[in-house]
């Protein structure tokens, strides 16, 4: 049986695609679980800032395990998660941590908070605000302009299966006063959420390298009260095919991208592209790529968020 959370929370629904087991899906175990998704393995990627901001070395954080100490070589199973967690190089060097491993039980879960890194080197002086976010896909290093950060982030993995649902722990603490940092600090109305997204699609290239989909099914939800004690199996359902006439659909919300805002995927060329969606699918059909994200500010990809903000997620599976 499906449980929902006991949370007050908006769930907004998608719609994106399924199908059967495709053999490049090397992220994927045999149950049809996303390796690492327990979220009890970790490693610590050192990235040295450069000496005229300090020269430390930091540890940022990431989800799964290295072979080794080289931390470029290849891990002992493939990891489908990337984290917000950056190396900046723009001009100097900088690293931004923003997820993290924290002890939970017997093992660990992971945290994600939103925070506003102050730069001021030679004169300059410069606030950015950093939402924590695990997602699917890839984190394209180093970072080298703090516009558009959307175009960094490779979304979406190889997958053919049709999840039920999706089931996580969780709990949370949203900000109550949001900040603009792209607009010198400027207040925001509302209070800060976080989100999570779910989205399966069917997708294709063109021979001029732009990538195109058709969204088969999907979730997306925004928790805007604070819990601070584990909501533990709270499940979501996958809904599929065209959702549009449904009561709680929002366009601006549950639209096709990018009319909900854009996303940005690597090419077969190797060149990140925007990503759109043309059409809903029928809900029967086999998927490509899933997209999956966790992020503690849901609009903290605009540079608007709460430095409050924390989100806890732990034990991340499909339901089959």
């Amino acid at each position: 049986m499906l449980r929902y959370s006991r949370s007050t929370l908006t769930v907004l629904i998608l719609i994106f695609n399924s199908g059967g087991v495709n053999s490049q899906e090397l992220l994927i175990n045999r149950d049809g679980q996303l390796n690492y998704s327990n979220l009890d393995t970790w490693y610590s990627r050192p990235v040295k800032e450069s000496f005229i901001i300090g020269g430390e070395t930091i540890g940022l954080f990431q989800i799964g395990e290295q072979n080794g100490a080289n931390i470029k070589s290849t891990p002992v199973a493939e990891s489908p998660w990337a984290t917000s967690n950056l190396h900046a190089r723009i001009g100097i060097d900088i690293a931004s941590a923003c997820v993290f491993p924290e002890k939970r039980e017997n093992g660990f879960c992971c945290r994600m908070e939103t925070t506003v890194r102050g730069i001021h080197v030679l004169g300059m002086a410069m606030d950015v605000l950093v939402t924590g976010a695990i997602f699917l896909g890839e984190l394209i290093e180093p970072v080298k302009s703090i516009k558009g950060p959307i175009q960094k982030m490779n979304h979406g993995i190889l997958f053919s299966r049709l999840p039920a649902a999706v089931r996580f722990d969780y709990k949370c603490s949203p900000g109550k006063s949001r900040i603009n940092t792209d607009q010198h600090g400027n207040p925001v109305a509302g209070n800060d959420m976080a989100e999570f997204c779910f989205i399966l699609q069917k997708r294709w290239e063109e021979p001029d390298g732009r990538v195109f989909a058709i969204r088969i099914g999907g979730i997306r939800a925004f928790f805007n009260d604070t819990q601070n004690q584990w909501i533990n199996g709270a499940t979501f359902r996958v809904r599929y095919g065209d959702i549009r006439r449904e009561p709680s659909y929002d366009p601006q919300l549950m639209g096709l991208i990018p009319s909900v805002g854009p996303m940005y995927v690597k090419n077969s060329k190797g060149i990140m592209v925007p990503l759109e969606e043309k059409s809903w699918g029928k809900g029967d059909e086999a998927p490509t790529h899933l997209v999956m994200y966790f992020n503690s500010s849901y609009q903290g990809i605009d540079f608007i968020g709460s430095p409050e903000s924390k989100f806890w997620v732990d034990n991340i599976s499909l339901i089959y």
